[in-house]
């Protein structure tokens, strides 16, 4: 009899997008104010969670020193884990662009305070040996393993440094088909794809198909920071873009940036079903949204395989960005320089090197470093060649 029962428990994973606490509901995280900041009805789902997991997409620190990177530096207090603590979660995964902003201090204070909290944190390591991929959740007779790994951002460790798990086809590949043997189903958490883009680059693609391949289940891409597309691959799911969770802090497409879904993966008996909550961010804190017209989504849903519409899209949308915050640091101040190279090379290297200020040469590292700004910058670049030849 107690065999039967345990056949036909139900369980369920709750996984939320990216979350940290801002100015306009810090205080309310601070005080532990989960029902003002997720409303009832998405604090039970989690409360009903046999297990819960979120990105959390900076540190919990009080220190202000920021580590040198190109782009914008994020964090919320110490104190705001109490908020994240009252929802319920019961690990926050860590490999992303931003855990690292605060350095090596910033990285500490949040292992910290989620430790005094017992809340598990994946996807990072106080160096590389040290790294922590997966999770392992035992549901029942059924184990499940969640796997955290995000591309390459200005986030790749040194051999003594903090670092997070960030994507090497050969080691991820490798440890999914490890893992498949003593887990029954993989989640991927993968942090990754293009901002503010609802369909998957063929990069992401390419990639959620290996991991598949390898013995992923279910693989959600999070840093969009909006709601994307689904994919049914074989026996696997792809979510490409799964939207904000609780991080208020885009001010670019607001429609997009303050909605997502939370997603809930229910085992029952043989079968599993995958769940999605959708919901809205409203001055500052989320509530569950009832009723949501999926018809864009499973109209985007239907185009994945079109990498003509998809490039189409990605380029109308990215063009402009990547000009105006990655293509200009390669020009410098000077636009006569090659004249000037030409006529008085020795005082035109010194001028050239004073025209790039630190802001222009991190940026250019980025486009050098980072896996996302490498393939926006080869598309846009694609875009602009066809352009000049017409």
């Amino acid at each position: 009899m107690h065999d039967n029962q345990v056949k036909n428990k139900r369980y369920s994973i709750v996984i939320a997008g990216d979350l940290l606490p801002s100015d306009e509901n810090v205080k309310l995280f601070e005080r532990g104010d989960s029902k003002q900041l997720f409303g009832e009805e998405i604090c039970n789902i989690f409360q009903n969670a046999d297990f819960s997991i979120a990105n959390l997409e900076g540190p919990l620190t009080d220190v202000d020193e920021k580590r040198l990177k190109a782009g914008p530096s994020i964090k919320s207090t110490k104190k705001s884990i109490k908020g994240i603590k009252a929802l319920g979660l019961s690990a926050l995964a860590l490999a992303n662009n931003h855990i690292l902003d605060y350095g090596e201090v910033g990285f500490s204070d949040t292992l910290e305070v989620l430790n005094e909290h017992s809340i598990l944190s994946v996807g990072i390591g106080r160096t590389e040996s040290l790294l922590k991929s997966y999770i392992s959740v035992n549901l029942g007779d059924k184990r499940v393993c969640i796997y955290n790994v995000s591309e390459t951002f200005m986030n790749v460790p040194g051999e003594t440094e903090p670092c997070v798990h960030y994507y090497d086809e050969y080691v991820v590949c490798n440890d999914l088909k490890r893992l498949k043997e003593t887990h029954e189903y993989i989640i991927v958490i993968y942090h990754g794809g293009s901002e503010f883009f609802q369909y998957p680059t063929p990069l992401l693609s390419k990639r959620f198909r290996r991991m598949a391949d390898s013995g992923a289940d279910f693989v959600v891409s999070q840093h969009s920071h909006c709601i994307g597309c689904e994919e049914y691959y074989h026996n696997s799911y792809f979510l490409y873009g799964q939207g904000n969770f609780l991080f208020a802090r885009q001010k670019v497409f607001p429609e997009l940036t303050k909605e997502g879904l939370l997603i809930e993966i229910i085992f029952e008996n043989c079968e599993v079903i995958i769940k999605k909550h959708y919901y809205k961010i409203e001055h500052g804190v989320i509530r569950l949204k009832k009723s949501y017209d999926f018809s864009s989504f499973l109209m985007r849903s239907s185009q994945v395989h079109n990498t003509d519409m998809i490039l189409d899209e990605f380029q109308k949308l990215k063009v402009g960005e990547i000009m105006n915050k990655y293509l200009i640091a390669y020009k410098g101040y000077y636009p006569f320089r090659r004249i000037m190279f030409k006529l008085f090379r020795r005082q035109s290297l010194n001028w050239l090197q004073r025209s790039y200020n630190s802001d222009h040469i991190l940026r250019i590292l980025h486009t050098v470093m980072c896996e996302r700004r490498n393939e926006d910058m080869l598309y846009v670049l694609k875009y602009l060649l066809d352009k000049n030849r017409k």
